[in-house]
């Protein structure tokens, strides 16, 4: 399984973001049961992420539902893997996100109120005050 990511904006987060995934029934409306995985990255345009378990991608594409909070909304995406390396950590998967521009639009603004939070903090932490517009 080989693939060549788009060059999009990707966020890698310090501390892995806590998610969940259902592995999507080809030709059916079923789902699995809920597995765990942490998020390494993003972009609008899909996902890293680890996990412990083995989704089997020898026979065909898979796609997940993902259900995550960046900074305050529950974010609902559907994602093909595209990737996947075995590591010492767990099993890291590369996600392509089926585009939706309402969801692409949500996932940018989520990154943008987690990061002026981000550095207002560490503005904070250091004691000085935020810059003004």
């Amino acid at each position: 399984m080989q693939y060549k990511r788009h060059e999009y904006f990707r966020h890698t987060f310090d501390n892995p973001l806590s998610a969940t995934f259902r592995i999507l029934v080809e030709g059916s409306s079923n789902e699995s049961n809920p597995g765990n995985c942490m998020l390494l990255d993003i972009s609008t345009g899909g996902t890293k992420l680890i996990s412990s378990l083995d989704i089997p991608t020898d026979t065909g594409p898979v796609r997940l539902r993902l259900n995550f909070v960046i900074y305050e909304a529950n974010i609902n995406v559907i994602g093909e893997i595209v990737w996947k390396r075995r590591g010492i950590d767990g099993i890291r998967y590369g996600i392509k996100f089926i585009e939706d521009a309402s969801t692409e639009k949500l996932i940018l603004d989520e990154l943008k109120l987690r990061r002026r939070t981000e550095i207002g903090a560490a503005i904070e932490k250091r004691g000085e005050n935020p810059p003004t517009r």
